[in-house]
């Protein structure tokens, strides 16, 4: 059916992830319901899901058989990813976050920061399901487009790091519609305007360190999904204040710079 592969420009990826992102977003948001709404939680799902299918139809339409095997060989295989890089991916995000409620302290915060959020505390069978949530619905679909796909096709046109600044640009339009959807947890950002930076410039070092770890390991989209859930996973756990968060995005800056620097043949 499709024996014919099409050339497909890598940065066709952007117009086409926005736009069916967007558009359910901001249906919902038209709708001016909230999260409550089943209607609004299938539309917000939907452009979820929009990196991994945009990503999906463009392999299915520009690539082999062979491209096709490697891609899902990078999703599964947990031996593509070195014994150094499970401990940065699994441990990286959680003691940014401690230090930086540490750090926090000095400048008069309270160390109740370190207090897991009530929601977790209260009934681990939650908490179990708040785990898949977190995995599925986010880091996994995301991954399978952003890094899987995308960055993958990107090396052939720009350096590791201009890659990654320009996955964070979009990453951040692509999140700009879920601070409007009520209910949904970015919105209550909008409350504190450097919160809400912090979020934006907290990505473009983020996208750094998710440059390094799949290149370093294969090309794994694993290594970045397991980050993914990492960060979303750490970040949902405690309550932090806008200085806190301040900080965690300084420290996520200087981990980017110093990997980058390490590991220059994969940013050059």
């Amino acid at each position: 059916m499709f024996s014919k592969k099409l050339q497909i420009n890598p940065f066709l990826y952007i117009p086409f992830v926005l736009v069916l992102t967007w558009v359910p977003w901001f249906l919902a948001i038209s709708t001016g319901r909230g999260m409550e709404n089943l209607a609004v939680k299938v539309l917000i799902l939907a452009g979820l899901l929009a990196p991994a299918v945009v990503a999906l139809v463009f392999i299915l339409l520009g690539e082999e058989a062979e491209y096709h095997w490697d891609y899902w060989r990078r999703v599964f295989d947990p031996t593509l990813i070195s014994r150094g890089s499970f401990r940065l991916i699994f441990f990286l995000p959680p003691v940014i976050t401690v230090a930086a409620i540490l750090l926090s302290f000095l400048l008069g915060e309270s160390l109740g920061q370190l207090r897991l959020v009530p929601q977790v505390r209260a009934h681990i069978p939650s908490f179990l399901v708040f785990i898949f949530y977190t995995f599925f619905i986010g880091p996994f679909p995301e991954e399978l487009g952003w890094r899987g796909y995308w960055l993958d096709k990107l090396q052939g046109h720009l350096s590791g790091l201009r890659a990654s600044l320009l996955i964070a640009a979009v990453w951040a339009l692509w999140h700009v519609p879920l601070f409007m959807v009520k209910g949904y947890p970015l919105q209550g950002k909008t409350e504190n305007l450097l919160l809400t930076a912090f979020f934006f410039l907290d990505l473009f070092p983020k996208s750094v360190i998710f440059t390094y770890l799949f290149f370093k390991n294969q090309r794994s989209t694993l290594a970045a999904i397991l980050f993914h859930f990492m960060i979303n996973f750490t970040g949902q756990l405690f309550e932090l204040a806008p200085v806190t968060e301040g900080l965690l995005a300084a420290l996520y800056l200087l981990a980017a710079i110093f990997i980058a620097l390490k590991n220059k043949e994969i940013f050059k």
